[in-house]
């Protein structure tokens, strides 16, 4: 008789969730974000990040917002430090409210049915030698002490991966952690190409060459749009839009 197959090896991965943009403001601020970025062995990019800011006497809080002609140079050796980093993944959703219907007074269940989605999809169902199972640090906010946020996420994965999968949630204040901070840089970055795909934001100035250095990184022509990027080092950039239309 053969032996009784055992449970895979359990791998634990780190994930760091940000988002630009609102789901509750009106259409005409038309385009809303979620990023996670994903690393098993995070020490690797913390000691470059701080390495980074240090050489440079950089002691702000990294952010899509405050690139400027003075900064720019530091935020894309910030992007090309990432990119080279072994197993980073990143991935997000980019919703245009245009197009999404999204109920009036529900913005706070839609939030944490993407934020659920986004996780699930996440973690890795190709490694047929280990099971993932992630814990997520986000930014902090505000929310009312019937908000179910950890339920919802922690059903949606069990939905999808048939086990619970999700080892906890820490809410953090961003400037606190840099892998928080990196992820808002790259989901700002997605999100500002497709405003300007669409007419909604300037395709000059500083914002806008960081753009098209991180396609220039990833090799693509352009960033608004669905894509799957595999990258050396087993580094991926995923980005899924979310469109009723």
């Amino acid at each position: 008789m053969e032996p009784t197959q055992g449970p895979k090896p359990r791998t634990n991965i780190f994930g760091y969730l940000d988002e630009t943009g609102l789901l509750h403001t009106p259409p005409t601020d038309r385009f809303f974000g979620m990023g996670l970025l994903t690393i098993k062995h995070p020490r690797e990019l913390h000691r470059g990040i701080i390495q980074l800011k240090n050489a440079h006497n950089f002691h702000e809080e990294f952010k899509f917002q405050r690139i400027n002609h003075r900064s720019l140079p530091i935020y894309q050796k910030l992007v090309d430090l990432a990119l080279i980093t072994n197993g980073l993944r990143f991935n997000c959703l980019v919703v245009d409210k245009k197009n999404v219907a999204i109920q009036k007074d529900k913005h706070t269940q839609i939030y944490n049915s993407y934020a659920g989605e986004l996780i699930a999809s996440s973690i890795d169902q190709t490694n047929h030698k280990d099971s993932e199972y992630i814990t997520i640090l986000a930014d902090d906010l505000s929310t009312a002490d019937s908000d179910r946020f950890e339920k919802i996420v922690s059903d949606k994965i069990k939905k999808a991966h048939r086990r619970n999968a999700l080892f906890g949630i820490c809410r953090l204040e961003s400037d606190a952690v840099a892998e928080i901070q990196l992820c808002d840089v790259f989901i700002g970055t997605v999100v500002y190409a497709y405003k300007m795909e669409y007419g909604l934001a300037s395709t000059k100035g500083s914002k806008a060459q960081f753009v098209r250095h991180l396609q220039k990184q990833l090799n693509i022509l352009h960033l608004a749009e669905a894509q799957n990027r595999k990258l050396r080092n087993g580094v991926y950039f995923v980005i899924n839009d979310k469109n009723d239309k």
